[in-house]
């Protein structure tokens, strides 16, 4: 079996050189070229979707409130303490009034 390779295929075509479509250009940078068309500062200044003052007032709010439950849950936890401190205390007194009536006996 013999493959047989057209020579048309690899054949370099004479007008092709002259013709100006394969010719490489090279074009100078102009100044606006090179300068970004914007900065990172600009990006969300049309954005409506996005707005940073609104996104901090709704952070500072979010911070507020976890701050506000954080102090509750250590108000309960003291408040839960002192209750437990006190029903000790009564624990401890009933026993031992407990304990001196049985010796009376």
């Amino acid at each position: 079996m013999t493959s047989s390779v057209n020579p048309a295929l690899f054949e370099e075509d004479e007008d092709k050189e002259d013709s100006p479509s394969d010719e490489v250009t090279i074009q100078e940078a102009t100044e606006e070229d090179t300068t970004p068309k914007s900065t990172v500062e600009d990006t969300y200044t049309d954005d409506d979707w996005f707005d940073a003052d609104k996104y901090k007032q709704a952070a500072q709010i979010a911070y507020d409130f976890s701050i506000g439950k954080m102090r509750e849950a250590g108000d309960q936890e003291r408040q839960t303490g002192a209750q437990q401190q006190a029903f000790r205390e009564k624990d401890e007194e009933r026993d031992y009034k407990q304990s001196q009536k049985g010796y009376r006996f």
